[in-house]
C-alpha cells in the first residue's frame, strides 16, 4: 500500500466520521427544538426554537449526508479502480501467454 492509498483511505474514514458526526448532531438540535417548541405555549417563545434548532438541525443533517455520501463513493471508485487494474494484469497475461504459443 503506497503513501497516496493511505492518504485516500484516511481522507475516505475522516469523511465518513465527520458526516456521522453532523448528522447526530443535526438530530440533538432537532430534538432540543422539539423539547424546546413543546414546553412553551406562546409561538413567539417558540419561533427561535424552531429558527437555531430545526433549521440549523436540517442543515447539519444534510451536509453530513453529503460528506458521508461522498465517502461511500470515495470507496466505490477505489475498488473500481482495483478491479480494473487486477483485470488489466489478467489481459496482459493473457496476451503474454497468447504471444508465447506464436
Amino acid at each position: 500500500m503506497t503513501i497516496q492509498d493511505r492518504r485516500r483511505a484516511r481522507m475516505r474514514s475522516g469523511l465518513g466520521l465527520v458526516g456521522t458526526m453532523l448528522m447526530t448532531a443535526g438530530i440533538a438540535a432537532i430534538l432540543f427544538a422539539w423539547w424546546g417548541v413543546a414546553h412553551t405555549g406562546y409561538v413567539w417563545e417558540q419561533i427561535p426554537y424552531v429558527v437555531s434548532g430545526g433549521i440549523l438541525g436540517v442543515g447539519l443533517i444534510g451536509v453530513g449526508g453529503f460528506l458521508y455520501f461522498g465517502s461511500w463513493l470515495t470507496k466505490l471508485v477505489e475498488e473500481q479502480r482495483q478491479t480494473t487494474y487486477a483485470l488489466l494484469q489478467l489481459l496482459e497475461e493473457r496476451a503474454a501467454e497468447r504471444v508465447d504459443q506464436l
